[in-house]
């Protein structure tokens, strides 16, 4: 005998589910930071998959595997390339830091006086090496935590890494899936709904992407404006100030993105006030650190999208009229014909 569930038998099983799947959910934030992470390069990589499952002749796994193998190589390549030219600007660069030690040294070894009180830096020096000198004395307490985090943080890019395979293969049968679970009724809203959401983070991956270039053309052009401008002998710096410069340059073309760039570029083009995401960049920064900042823009947009959608059904009004369009006309042309 098939006996339905009282409704108050119903409330307190979707209420345990609830309260169980937050739990969850707060217990495994790492796991979820990295499907996240993993989804967004599997969200980046999927446009080059479709070209090449539509220029070739191979299915979507292999031309998943393909791409995924590819991204693995450039990758493992982007160290060895910055390692090479962080050695060859190393030397190139060599005399102009070693001079900058130099004069670094010589300052720090100056008395400073302030306001009629002289300090020695030397014994600010002794006082540092003699504290660095008892951290490192306790640093065996300390390994087996540093070896710890160390696992951990493999563990975390190794699950990157596979879970990005299989969304690279097995992504496109997400969004058909969540459309499956609603009532028929109800299927083409959140298909709909899906859509949008899907379009606000194809606009942040886009507009991000921009940014990244941008910011990358900035610093590149900052510092070898700088250190042509220091070559030439217009910038009247020593090495220490060619140092100090490069490291202003890096800043500003860091806090002209924050400041400036990401609030309008994503506040425009997802239609949010720039305002409402300097806010929310600032406030993800300071709680979960960068990754919340670099997503809380389509954060945002999806929570207004999505906000919307039940605005509207709580009221009782189309989100779509488009759809309320379709959905009338098939009404009206499921009804008996009364001349027939």
């Amino acid at each position: 005998m098939n006996k339905p569930w009282s409704s108050s038998t119903r409330i307190l099983v979707t209420t345990f589910i609830l309260l169980g799947a937050v739990w969850l959910a707060v217990m495994a934030i790492p796991l979820l930071n990295a499907l996240a992470i993993s989804a967004l390069l599997a969200y980046l990589l999927d446009p080059v998959v479709q070209l090449l499952t539509r220029r070739t002749r191979l299915d979507r796994p292999l031309a998943a595997m393909f791409v995924y193998l590819l991204f693995l190589l450039v990758l493992a390549s982007i160290p060895a390339a910055l390692g090479a030219v962080a050695v060859d600007q190393f030397h190139y660069l060599e005399a102009d830091f070693t001079a900058a030690l130099d004069a670094l040294k010589q300052w720090l070894f100056q008395p400073i006086d302030v306001l009629g009180y002289q300090f020695q830096p030397q014994a600010l020096l002794n006082n540092l090496e003699q504290l660095v000198g008892s951290s490192l004395a306790t640093l065996p307490e300390g390994s087996l935590d540093a070896i710890s985090d160390v696992t951990t943080n493999l563990l975390w890019g190794l699950a990157i890494l596979v879970s990005l395979y299989y969304f690279l293969k097995d992504g496109p049968r997400i969004k058909p899936w969540l459309v499956g679970l609603a009532p028929d009724e109800y299927q083409a809203e959140m298909r709909r709904l899906l859509d949008e959401v899907d379009n606000v983070w194809g606009v942040f991956l886009r507009v991000q992407l921009l940014i990244f270039v941008v910011v990358v053309i900035l610093m590149a052009v900052g510092t070898l404006l700088v250190i042509w401008l220091f070559r030439t002998g217009l910038l009247k710096f020593s090495p220490l100030g060619l140092i100090l410069l490069l490291i202003l340059v890096y800043v500003a073309a860091q806090q002209a993105d924050n400041l400036w760039l990401r609030p309008r570029l994503m506040g425009r083009r997802l239609r949010l006030h720039p305002g409402l995401v300097f806010t929310g960049l600032i406030g993800a920064l300071a709680l979960s650190g960068v990754f919340g900042a670099i997503i809380v823009a389509p954060c945002i947009a999806t929570g207004k999208v999505i906000g919307r959608y039940v605005r509207c059904k709580l009221l009782g009004i189309p989100a779509w009229e488009d759809l309320g369009a379709v959905d009338s006309n098939e009404e009206q042309g499921n009804l008996p014909n009364e001349g027939g």
